[in-house]
């Protein structure tokens, strides 16, 4: 058995304590996997390495832009409306993968229209909302309905700090949606109109003229 002396033994404690926290700061984290099930077929993969926004991402309110490698949404005051943006993609079961940062910007949604003929309703299906304190899944509203407002089925306080990059995975089987991202709890909703058919994804983003949200790195497998 090999004995330190006291000097020897203080200064190895010391390294270990400047060592050890650059461990664990070092060491990456798990990626996000989904739970409802499998994933499948690799549908949509975009990166944002052009210059220009890639076609197909088409903006219905607000701005979009490619900056520093990523596509940067805004909304505009003037159009009175959250900057909104589609991407079409025909789904069902589905996980999608996104990495994203506040850069000035209130809140994002990242969510669903249900499929033309597939329910009696006028709007969106449902949204996980982000701000840079909660997160929220959010069954929206049915336009035609007067009587209709928006379900939140689940919200957590969370942080999601201005300036830094959160993955996001959200996952749908069926009728259950699950969200995740590193370090937090899941949130969790169930509701039947969530099993429809879906043309695509739908983002929107609220705050004030040239505050915006970064999205980057996203990724969508169909859910087996």
């Amino acid at each position: 058995m090999i004995r330190l002396t006291r000097p020897l033994a203080a200064s190895a404690l010391a390294w270990l304590s400047i060592l050890l926290p650059l461990a664990v700061i070092a060491a990456p984290a798990a990626p996000l996997e989904p739970t409802l099930g499998r994933k499948g077929r690799l549908l949509l993969e975009e990166t944002f390495t052009a210059n220009q926004v890639p076609a197909g991402w088409n903006k219905n309110t607000g701005a979009l832009a490619i900056v520093d490698g990523a596509l940067r949404a805004t909304e505009l005051a003037r159009e009175q409306h959250l900057g909104a943006f589609r991407k079409a993609l025909p789904l069902q079961d589905c996980v999608i993968q996104l990495d994203l940062k506040f850069d000035g910007a209130t809140a994002f949604h990242l969510g669903f229209d249900p499929a033309p003929r597939e329910l009696k309703k006028t709007g969106h299906l449902f949204s996980v909302v982000v701000t840079p304190t909660t997160w929220s899944l959010m069954e929206h509203v049915n336009k035609s309905d007067p009587k209709s407002k928006n379900v939140v089925h689940a919200k957590a306080t969370a942080p999601f700090p201005r300036g830094q990059w959160v993955t996001l995975l959200l996952e749908v089987k069926g009728s259950d949606v699950l969200v995740h991202a590193a370090g937090m709890e899941p949130l969790r909703a169930s509701a039947a109109d969530f099993k429809v058919k879906k043309p695509g994804l739908v983002f929107r983003v609220g705050g004030k003229d040239g505050e915006g949200i970064l999205i980057d790195n996203v990724k969508v497998w169909s859910l087996e």
